[in-house]
């Protein structure tokens, strides 16, 4: 683990599909930079460019993503499995909230 990497960074990579689905679900199709571009404001702090393309390629290979040309911009569509991946991950964000509320509770006394 790199200890030189923001906490805020270390937890956005490990979301980072999962918050990407969520984008293009609740705001329809994007290209990558305004991707990019929501991340940043959903995270309040730069993302890498080279960070969004990567995990855009890996989607798109994973098939939770999909790729269309449009006045010369490849745009990203969320795909069905896309859809079904964000919903399978419910549970798990559930899980996660009550953990991260724990450990903030416990961290403010």
């Amino acid at each position: 683990m790199n200890y030189k990497e923001s906490p805020k960074f270390m937890v956005l990579k490990g979301l980072l599909q999962i918050i990407v689905a969520y984008i293009l679900y609740r705001y329809g199709d994007m290209y990558g930079y305004q991707i990019k571009k929501k991340l940043e404001e959903i995270n309040q702090k730069k993302v890498p460019q080279g960070l969004i393309y990567v995990t855009l390629k890996r989607m798109v290979n994973n098939g939770i993503l999909e790729t269309y040309d449009k006045e010369d911009k490849k745009y990203y569509r969320l795909t069905e499995g896309g859809k079904m991946f964000l919903i399978n991950h419910i549970d798990i964000l559930k899980r996660v909230d009550n953990i991260i509320h724990d450990i903030l509770q416990f961290m403010s006394r």
